[in-house]
């Protein structure tokens, strides 16, 4: 592999989170071994300087910085627009990369044409510090799926043919990795996960960090329902239904069932764009200006 290994872009978003992006890049400089891969940093208008630190620390990095926040998606085809690999890997800079990661993901990817995404197996910190549970995750097949979230290697080429993430209906964040990937599987291509491919991540914590529990819980239930109904055949949305159901039951108990009732009800106020966006059958997306979302 290393003496033809195509190069590889990697992209981490920074919004006010210097310690977890600096943490993310040392553990990617320690745990990559893959030969030939660059660093984007896309900072979304971060007023705490970390973005200032993270560049002085890491001169290595290749750089861009929004004047304002513009949401994760649109970030993301910043990144997907200047960066020069023929592989484009995201990595959320609240999450942590286990050593062999990027060889195992792009070994998969070149496996077949027909593969377009292969994300990383998300694990505990428990797994990781056991290596008998991580060996045993290890040894399991690698697995198809219609979504993968915080860790994820692309074809370049694959942009070219199904568009960009989707700034204009997810922003500012979630649902826009799950709306990509299922327009990938509806027009014939694979979503692998990788068992080999190991990643540790926090879970949005950058984002809750910055928005709140409050919006975050509104967001994330709102936005990958409606990539859901955006792209899903009625099948597959009610194979989803027994899901839904019991994010709302065990959610009863909680403060979030409000807001999840509530990111379901929005949907169901957006049913003409959702037939739209359904009719339109959005094989291909262009990189626009994010719409944001309000949500109170």
């Amino acid at each position: 592999m290393e003496k033809n290994a195509k190069l590889v872009s990697l992209i981490l978003l920074n919004w006010n989170s210097y310690e977890l992006t600096k943490n993310c890049i040392e553990v990617i400089r320690k745990n990559t071994k893959y030969p030939n891969y660059e660093t984007w940093a896309i900072d979304n208008a971060s007023n705490d300087g970390s973005f200032e630190k993270l560049k002085k620390e890491f001169p290595f990095l290749k750089t861009i910085r929004n004047p304002k926040n513009m949401g994760f998606a649109y970030a993301m085809n910043q990144g997907y627009m200047s960066a020069k690999g023929a592989y484009i890997a995201y990595i959320g800079s609240d999450a942590t990369v286990l050593e062999g990661w990027l060889d195992e993901m792009v070994e998969i990817l070149e496996s077949s044409e027909k593969i377009a995404v292969v994300g990383a197996r998300e694990i505990s910190e428990v797994q990781m510090n056991n290596p008998e549970e991580l060996e045993k995750i290890r040894s399991q097949p690698n697995i198809e799926k219609l979504t993968l979230p915080a860790c994820w290697l692309i074809k370049k080429e694959m942009i070219e043919k199904i568009g960009f993430l989707d700034a204009e209906f997810f922003s500012p964040a979630y649902g826009e990795e799950s709306d990509w990937n299922f327009r990938a599987h509806n027009v014939g291509y694979k979503i692998v996960r990788a068992s080999k491919a190991n990643v540790v991540h926090l879970g949005s914590a950058v984002i809750r960090k910055n928005i709140g529990d409050r919006k975050y819980i509104l967001l994330i239930n709102y936005h990958r329902l409606r990539s859901m109904l955006f792209n899903l055949s009625i099948f597959d949305l009610v194979r989803f239904v027994p899901g839904l159901g019991l994010i709302i039951v065990n959610s009863f108990f909680t403060p979030s069932f409000f807001y999840i009732l509530k990111s379901y009800w929005l949907n169901i106020k957006d049913w003409k764009l959702i037939m739209r966006q359904r009719k339109a059958k959005r094989k291909y997306v262009p990189f626009k200006e994010p719409t944001f979302t309000v949500v109170e």
